[in-house]
């Protein structure tokens, strides 16, 4: 399960600092016209009052004052509790040092706003309460003595239910985060139960080869035996004619069972193995028709091992890039060596994908190199040509 939100969660980041600054600008502006034009009717609060409370101090310190409210904006993410209990208490410290000489309101709802909604998206159970008590209270302080009841209960309403919104918003990102967490689970069980297949197959189809040698060295054996006295001329070609025919079926027999062992997903025996022709049905298939194939060099048919190889190797490495339009693969026939390049946008968990890729390119003394760079991965593969398989 996702483990509950905390404030260590996030850092503060530029938008944090940016909201902080407007809304203390726009603080800053509003407590300078109440100074600066005390006889303004509109910057006279306590005749618009609903309660007066007189000051303590004189109109000047209101402007360092009210950054106590809109400096805590910084921190709503990081420590949405400790930064609406910093902004209540500085809006207690306004209203007891300078009364409700000010409007502050124009400021101080939408810094209520973004505390609401940060306390809903990055708090739960008891924190998550506490936070809306205190958000709360910060509206109730500052709006009943200057508008009235009525009015803060509107404003609260309003404060509550952007912390709903939080709540939803929370709710979607933990849903979103278990899902991706639970996708993963399946890769990996998908990956693991891929590997357990391959390698009870393996086991069987060895037992098989051995069983195979066993018998057919035994025949040849006894071809030898056989062919060891020959009567005359006729007789020891006839043997010798024998031992190759059987040595050569064996030899054919072993090739069959070893490409199945060297193949990580067997096709059914009456299917056609892949080859490199059907790279474009293979990346249509699994990445959809915008990604790109690129095909360079002179083509040509290539040994069967190679171009099973080379058509898997594809595909494993398709399976480690995320399902999108920038997926490429690029084909480039050398005189000596296959070149494969599949570029595209990297999941998170590929190594699975890779290592399989990795071990058809070990088959056949190639090299791989993979690389991730911002988000995207890029794997270059040789093949030589004219190895043996």
């Amino acid at each position: 399960m996702i483990s509950p939100m905390t404030p260590s969660a996030e850092r503060i980041a530029k938008r944090d600092i940016a909201i902080a600054f407007v809304l203390s600008a726009l603080g800053v502006l509003l407590m300078y016209s109440n100074i600066v034009d005390p006889g303004d009717p509109s910057n006279n609060a306590d005749e618009q009052s609903w309660i007066h409370v007189g000051n303590l101090l004189p109109r000047e310190f209101a402007i360092p004052l009210f950054l106590l409210v809109t400096v805590p904006l910084v921190w709503r993410r990081v420590n949405p509790l400790a930064a609406t209990s910093a902004a209540f208490a500085g809006v207690l410290l306004n209203e007891a040092l300078l009364g409700t000489e000010f409007i502050r309101c124009g400021v101080l709802l939408p810094t209520a706003f973004l505390l609401a909604f940060a306390i809903g998206a990055g708090l739960d159970g008891r924190s998550a309460r506490t936070g809306l008590l205190l958000v709360t209270g910060l509206v109730a302080v500052e709006i009943v003595p200057e508008l009235g009841p009525l009015t803060a209960v509107i404003m609260l309403a309003v404060t509550v239910g952007m912390w709903g919104i939080g709540r939803v918003v929370l709710s979607r990102r933990r849903m979103s985060d278990e899902l991706e967490e639970r996708t993963a689970e399946l890769r990996e069980a998908r990956d693991e139960r891929a590997r357990l297949e391959v390698a009870t197959d393996r086991a069987r189809l060895s037992g098989e080869l051995d069983e195979l040698l066993q018998r057919r060295l035994g025949d040849l054996a006894r071809l030898a035996d056989e062919g060891a006295t020959p009567s005359d001329a006729a007789t020891a070609t006839a043997t010798l004619v024998d031992i190759e025919h059987e040595s050569r079926r064996t030899l054919e027999e072993m090739r069959t069972i070893v490409g199945v062992l060297r193949d990580d997903e067997p096709e059914p025996d009456h299917a056609p193995q892949p080859t490199l022709t059907h790279l474009q049905a293979l990346l249509l298939r699994a990445k959809g028709s915008d990604a790109r194939l690129t095909v360079e060099g002179n083509p040509r048919v290539l040994p069967p091992g190679v171009e099973l190889s080379a058509y898997r190797i594809v595909e494993h490495l398709l399976e480690s890039l995320e399902d999108s339009p920038e997926v490429e693969v690029r084909v480039r026939f050398d005189d000596s060596a296959l070149e494969l390049v599949v570029a595209g946008p990297a999941r998170r968990r590929r190594g699975a994908a890779l290592e399989r890729a990795r071990e058809r390119v070990q088959l056949h003394r190639g090299t791989l190199e993979a690389t991730t760079r911002g988000g995207r991965a890029a794997t270059v593969v040789h093949l030589p040509v004219l190895a043996e398989v």
